[in-house]
């Protein structure tokens, strides 16, 4: 099912981009780290983007799952991000649109901080986690489409 919600949020990630004047491209896998290329025929640029789709109820609204790779500049290839939740249906998806430089810097600061606070039993932290979260829990992120556009050149 992971792989199904994955996919789906790209392709609705390629519909929205596509509505904006975008020629759009599923890298499928083939591109590490960029799952869409984006081609404005106005500016003739390409913005890479990676897709991070959430499916409603699996997830807390505004929290997406990253990796510690997502937190490293020199390993990031995508220009922006464009994170997904996908409510119950009839509910449309839900999108927010963030450059990659504000998601590595926000999700390192958030894991340095989860690192520095002790654990449940008040044991320190594993330093060897991988797994990293980002978050806009108040939408400030939502729907800045203006992101993407700006990255071409718009």
């Amino acid at each position: 099912m992971a792989n199904l919600t994955g996919v789906s949020g790209e392709y609705f990630a390629a519909a929205e981009l596509s509505r904006r004047g975008f020629l759009v491209t599923l890298t499928r896998g083939n591109a590490p780290g960029v799952d869409l290329l984006a081609y404005h025929p106005t500016s003739q640029k390409t913005v890479a983007i990676q897709v991070k789709t959430a499916l409603g109820g699996k997830q807390p609204r505004g929290q997406w799952i990253m990796n510690q790779k997502d937190e490293d500049q020199e390993l990031v290839r995508s220009e922006a991000f464009i994170f997904i939740h996908i409510p119950v249906l009839p509910d449309p998806p839900e999108f927010t649109i963030v450059p990659s430089k504000t998601v590595a810097k926000q999700i390192h600061d958030d894991h340095r901080a989860w690192r520095e606070t002790p654990g449940a039993k008040g044991q320190q932290r594993s330093t060897n986690n991988p797994m990293r979260h980002f978050k806009d829990p108040n939408g400030e992120h939502r729907n800045k489409w203006n992101i993407i556009l700006k990255l071409a050149g718009i």
